[in-house]
């Protein structure tokens, strides 16, 4: 359902790019898109999107340095508990070739939600952040973001040697682990996430990028991302877990789409120092 969602997005996409117009040097309304209503009925139909700001925030760059490595950070505004919580985050660039940045799904495990990665922006674009709690209720915040180039930039300076493909380290945000509380852990994976659109791609080939991101705690699911060319090249996410005493083991898979897989794991002892791998 995900491919199909982002193959109609790329179709929809083609018809309505264009350059950025001289009034959008500032940012318009986001109520106003001329994209946002068709992508909203595609990928959400006819249900009602609530405002976010007590559900979910979006901090970012609003005039990126580099726009294929757009820093973004997604924060929930609640605590993830069985009663309540955010099941999926939902990424959207309007004006990217594919304007759907990734799904990423969570649980109560999770903690509290806070998802950091880096993007491309084609265009200078809104961004819609769109998170469904358990509930099935929609909540968004958008931000206007001036970056261009980011999709179509030469994909010969994002080269990884076949070496390194795959490779993946886990890196925590503070010396010790911090028992029954959120711990914010980075993973990051070494991948080229080829763009179809770069300038320099060759369309006879499959574009190279990772598609699914599973992260589990101790056998539980903390995130499940499905994610695309919109991921920056050596992808990079933060996230929390929450130990709950007992040691744990914190493992992490990748599929790519030519269907290569690999993983990574490392034992994570509360009050311990972190194990970075």
């Amino acid at each position: 359902m995900h491919r199909f969602i982002l193959a109609v997005l790329l179709a929809l996409t083609a018809i309505f790019a264009g350059p950025v117009q001289a009034n959008e040097k500032a940012e318009p309304d986001p109520a106003k898109s001329q994209y946002w209503d068709t992508i909203r009925q595609i990928t959400f139909g006819d249900r009602e999107i609530l405002d976010g700001k007590d559900i979910i925030r979006m901090y970012l760059t609003l005039k990126a340095a580099d726009s294929a490595a757009v820093p973004i950070m997604v924060k929930g505004q609640i605590d993830q508990t069985s009663e309540r919580y955010i099941k999926s985050i939902h990424l959207i660039i309007e004006r990217n070739p594919g304007p759907s940045a990734g799904i990423y799904h969570f649980t109560p495990d999770s903690g509290r939600v806070q998802l950091e990665t880096r993007l491309r922006f084609e265009d200078y674009s809104h961004i819609r952040a769109v998170a469904e709690t358990n509930d099935g209720k929609l909540y968004m915040d958008s931000r206007w973001v001036k970056a261009a180039g980011g999709c179509s930039a030469p994909m010969s300076k994002f080269f990884v040697p076949p070496s390194l493909l795959g490779k993946m380290k886990f890196k925590f945000n503070d010396d010790h682990i911090r028992d029954n509380e959120p711990n914010l852990v980075q993973l990051m994976i070494r991948h080229p996430q080829e763009s179809a659109f770069a300038m320099d791609f060759d369309g006879d080939k499959t574009p190279e990028f990772v598609r699914n991101v599973k992260v589990t705690y101790g056998g539980k699911v903390v995130l499940d991302a499905e994610v695309d060319f919109s991921l920056s090249n050596n992808p990079s996410l933060r996230f929390n877990i929450v130990p709950r005493g007992e040691p744990a083991e914190l493992r992490a898979y990748v599929e790519d789409t030519y269907d290569r897989k690999w993983e990574e794991s490392v034992q994570v002892v509360p009050g311990a120092r972190s194990p970075d791998t």
